[in-house]
């Protein structure tokens, strides 16, 4: 997923994601924040996000795994439609798992807030 998603390309519904999966953005993105369950809804979202960029790419460097939480650390590259502006910048993935497959995903621009939800269910 992260390989396709690394070369732009949003479209795939890999195996990985459970029926019932939630997805969305945490607090950090106004007008976005929010993980919701219906499909329609994370679907309109994505291309809420995506409309502005001309190139939007997420690629994977490293996996944090805790229990039924797998946090990504991701960087995210980008360029705007409107004036072709360059985003390089980091954040991160908090993927919930269950039997093998993804039941939530949230979006952090901070890598730091998205460690902090393992850490806190590790009682630390």
């Amino acid at each position: 997923m992260y390989a396709e998603w690394g070369r732009g390309n949003w479209r795939p519904r890999p195996d990985l994601y459970a029926d019932d999966m939630e997805w969305g953005w945490s607090d950090e993105f106004p007008g976005l924040a929010g993980v919701f369950h219906d499909p329609a809804l994370r679907n309109q979202r994505l291309r809420e996000w995506l409309s502005p960029w001309e190139d939007w790419r997420c690629e994977a460097e490293d996996y944090v795994q805790s229990g039924q939480f797998v946090v990504v650390l991701c960087r995210y590259r980008g360029r705007g439609k409107v004036g072709g502006v360059a985003v390089d910048t980091r954040g991160a993935h908090l993927w919930t798992m269950r039997d093998g497959k993804a039941v939530r995903l949230e979006i952090f621009s901070s890598r730091r807030r998205a460690l902090a939800v393992i850490e806190h269910e590790r009682g630390g």
